[in-house]
Order: C-alpha cells, then structure tokens, then sequence
C-alpha cells in the first residue's frame, strides 16, 4: 500500500471510477463538476494525455508552463464528488509533492444582491447544506477552504488584473437544485427550505452551489489523517456567477459563458503556478512573497 488509504480498485490496478492508477496524477489539479469545462480547458495546457472518460468522469494530465497539472472532472453532487476527489487524492504522484493543491472551478447562483452573474466568488468557507459530508465529520464542524490556497487564488486574482471581478466569503454547498431553488413548487416543506435560505443570506453567504463543502472537508480529514507522512491537501474554489441573486429572480434561469467558465480555469491555472513557486521557495529557506494577495483581499473579503 502506498501513501494514500487502499480504494476500489479494478483487476488492473485502476480506480473503480475514473480508471487512474496509483502515482499517475499530479498533486497540482483543476476539477469541475461539468466533463465540457474539463475539455474546453485543455486548451490552456499543453503535452496533453487522456487518463480516462469513464461514467463521463473526463481525467487528464498536461502541463501548465513547466508544471504537471492534472485535470478532472467530479459530477454533479456532493456524493459523485465524494467518489471521484478520493480516487484523485489515492492516485496522486507524491514523488512530485507531498503538498496538494486542488482548485474546483465551478458555477454557482447569487446569494447576495451585489454578486452579479459573470462576476466570480472564491469560497472562505462553506455552508453544508447537504447530508454527504455528515458522513465525514459531525455537523458542527465547518468547511472550509485551505488559507494556503486561497491565499494563492488572491494572488493570481491581482496577477491577472481581475479584482473587480471577484468575491471573497462564504458559499453553500446544496445538494438539490429545484427544490432548493423553487421549494414552493417542488417541496411539501417549503418553509423550512425557505427560513434556511434566509438564514443564509442574513449571516453573508455570496454564492450557493453543489459541490465544495465535501472536498473541503476531504481535504482536511486526510490532511490530519497522513500528517505524519509529510502529506498535506489544500482545497481551493473559484465559482462563476450564472444565475442572479435569489431575492429577486424566483425562477431558474443560467446564463453561462464558455469565454467566463475559461477565465476562472485560467485563475486556477496561475494560482497552482504560485503555489508552486512558493513551495519552492520554502524548500530552498529563503520567504515566499505575495505582492498582490493581501490588497485583494483586502479590498474584496466579505463576511
């Protein structure tokens, strides 16, 4: 048995669901819930190689410059994205690094009145509004996104000129779309669904959406579970605005832009890209600098 805990795995060594073998992934990934998002970003990289398209669970590796990325994509739901980061994390290369850095780049509706769609929030942390991650750890305890990482998304945020852009706070992660999003019509418990709803938006969050709070959660129960191995796991995310602020639009409505869902790949792509020059310059004793992280977020955390 190698770094990671023993998963399903097939009669050739794969993972039972996205068909990797153990060591073949990179430590530095961008995951998407959508297998389009996955595709549509290869684009960025370059010595591109297919791992697998199993159950439409698209993996691939590739490189960022000179770093080793991978990509992949989890579904739709906490419980698919339950599934497929455990099989990233057990099929990791940790002869690369044994720090993991893991960015979703998702879409997500508005929760506050000032988050426009085609604007983007990058998680603090993370609503469980769901019952997958009751499963990982006791219902009190929070999801929340890496300080490392989202450090790292701040800083490419300001690289890429894109402050304007983004929103720093607190998400939801769901685990229904209509009757979360219409409980009136599609829910016999509607006030409970809607009194939540409200909760949410008085205490700040920004952006609701289906999948972070169990890679969060992941990625901190594993990061405790192999410290003594030198292991550590960041998770990250970066949510493109496509549907408006709740409050105001009843009904359900997206509007998605493929050049948008690019630009938030390409945040992640840079923030990966400095977490490994940070890295770099821990290992070689001089100090890791963030020119641009801490304006950001100074400028842009809410809540």
């Amino acid at each position: 048995m190698g770094i990671f805990e023993e998963i399903f795995r097939d009669s050739s060594g794969r993972s039972y669901h996205i068909k990797a073998r153990e060591g073949t992934l990179s430590p530095y990934s961008v995951n998407a819930g959508s297998p389009e998002r996955i595709e549509s970003s290869l684009s960025l990289l370059k010595n591109v190689e297919p791992i697998s398209k199993n159950r439409g669970l698209y993996v691939y590796n590739g490189k960022y410059g000179d770093l080793p990325v991978t990509l992949f994509c989890t579904g739709m739901g906490p419980g698919s994205a339950e599934i497929v980061y455990t099989e990233y994390l057990a099929n990791v290369d940790y002869n690369i690094s044994r720090k993991v850095f893991s960015i979703r780049v998702g879409t997500a509706g508005s929760w506050s009145s000032f988050v426009k769609p085609g604007e983007f929030v990058a998680e603090t942390g993370i609503v469980r509004n769901e019952g997958a991650t009751n499963k990982i750890a006791p219902p009190e305890w929070p999801a929340r996104s890496d300080i490392v990482t989202l450090l790292t998304i701040a800083e490419a945020v300001g690289k890429l000129n894109l402050e304007k852009r983004f929103w720093f706070g607190p998400g939801i992660t769901k685990d229904t779309l209509y009757a979360d999003e219409d409980p009136e019509r599609r829910s016999s418990i509607p006030w409970i669904i809607e009194a939540r709803a409200k909760s949410y938006e008085d205490m700040g969050a920004l952006s609701t959406s289906m999948e972070s709070s169990v890679m969060a959660l992941l990625s901190e129960f594993y990061s405790r579970r192999l410290r003594s191995k030198g292991v550590r796991i960041g998770f990250g995310s970066i949510l493109l605005i496509v549907s408006p602020y709740y409050g105001e639009e009843k009904k359900v409505e997206f509007k998605v832009s493929e050049e948008d869902e690019l630009t938030g790949v390409k945040v992640a792509l840079k923030a990966l890209e400095v977490a490994n020059e940070m890295q770099k310059a821990v290992n070689s004793g001089k100090k890791a600098t963030l020119e641009e992280a801490y304006s950001v977020l100074y400028s842009r955390l809410l809540y």
